[in-house]
């Protein structure tokens, strides 16, 4: 799982002035708002012995733990420990980790990484123009989870190209399954490509859209681009030239083997309100079918090597995901699996926080293992 991401840690109408729980990379958060309404995200675990924030509550901006009172500011310092009383100095060591904390698209995105202001990469606002422009475009949005599954093995399939022809029973196509090689743009964090499609045939489609879609309607052309900030995919699919929807997705991990997905759909046709339930209805069944599948994928986790698996040409945009996932991890480090995995029964770990960077002594958690760039200077030094 990589650090010094951007990953979503809730949608924006979750979080307010009591304590949010969010688990990312394997870890648990507390997120919450301040009396001007801005979001702050800090480390979930109370230095003191071990009590979870998010069960507190906010005093003043700061979240006061459970178990002792301890009370944590928005930077992560310890400001209050009420068995120490009042007018006490308290140690700097009682401290955690705080993360920035950006909220765009209606979501709260958190930056779980010490990388400077600087050097963090920039959040892909792909969908940003199709939220502001609701006389042309009608948003819908969805949230799915991905029980079961590795974020990298949910990548893939999204980037696949040839499985709708066999998983998806309302716009895949058994009849023209052979995959059109087409050229892969590759860009700094991730890649784009665009096919054309045979059309599936008009009988797989139901409800409103049946009736609007052309009888002789021959190809689909999809624009497909991902990118590993934030985990984050669109597809522009345009069934015919007046008729034309997008899809944005952003994946956070819980874990190595459960992952959440926040979407939009937007859509310029059938824009009345009353066909959002058929649209968000034929949007979970996709979901759900890929999940169906790529749930009893095996390995659970992506092969160390392409020798592992029999690949084929049309299984480019698959190989450039699964490339750039790594490429991303060697730059900015990722989360060693195996050692956190021998160390997590007796032993809080925390990801890095930029705090550490410039005051790396007197921390009471650790950090998680690292394999790949082990912190944000090898960013600079690139």
């Amino acid at each position: 799982m990589l650090i010094n991401n951007w990953y979503v840690a809730a949608r924006s109408s979750e979080v307010s002035n009591k304590p949010f729980g969010s688990r990312m990379l394997g870890l648990d958060f507390v997120l919450f708002r301040d009396a001007d309404g801005k979001a702050h995200c800090l480390s979930d675990v109370c230095c003191h012995r071990g009590g979870a924030l998010q069960h507190g509550q906010i005093n003043n901006d700061h979240v006061a733990c459970p178990y002792h009172g301890w009370e944590f500011n928005t930077g992560g310092a310890c400001t209050k420990i009420p068995a120490m009383g009042d007018g006490v100095s308290i140690p700097k060591r009682a401290r955690i980790d705080s993360y920035p904390v950006e909220e765009r698209l209606g979501f709260i995105w958190v930056f779980l990484g010490d990388a400077d202001e600087k050097d963090r990469p920039e959040i892909p606002m792909w969908f940003e123009p199709f939220l502001n422009a609701p006389d042309t475009w009608r948003v819908i949005s969805y949230d799915y989870l991905y029980s079961d599954v590795n974020w990298v093995r949910l990548g893939e399939n999204s980037t696949d190209t040839a499985h709708p022809s066999f998983v998806h029973k309302a716009f895949g196509n058994r009849m023209s399954p052979k995959a059109n090689i087409v050229p892969i743009q590759e860009t700094a964090y991730g890649a784009r490509t665009v096919r054309e499609r045979a059309a599936p045939p008009l009988a797989q489609k139901t409800g409103a859209i049946a009736k609007i879609l052309p009888t002789d309607r021959k190809t689909t052309r999809v624009t497909l681009e991902f990118s590993m900030v934030g985990i984050t995919e669109m597809l522009y699919q345009e069934m015919t030239t007046e008729i034309t929807q997008v899809l944005f997705s952003t994946r956070t991990p819980i874990d190595e083997y459960n992952t959440k997905s926040y979407g939009f759909q937007a859509r310029n046709f059938l824009m009345e309100p009353e066909h959002d339930p058929e649209r968000l209805k034929g949007l979970l069944q996709a979901a759900r079918e890929d999940h169906d599948i790529v749930r009893f994928v095996k390995p659970k986790l992506t092969p160390k090597s392409t020798t592992e698996e029999f690949l084929i040409e049309s299984d480019g945009m698959e190989l450039t995901y699964r490339r750039k996932a790594q490429e991303y991890a060697r730059k900015f480090g990722a989360i060693d699996r195996d050692a956190v995995a021998r160390q997590t029964p007796n032993q809080i770990m925390v990801i890095p926080s930029p705090l550490r960077k410039a005051d790396p002594k007197g921390w009471v958690h650790k950090t998680v293992p690292l394999e790949g760039a082990a912190s944000s200077e090898v960013m600079a030094a690139e």
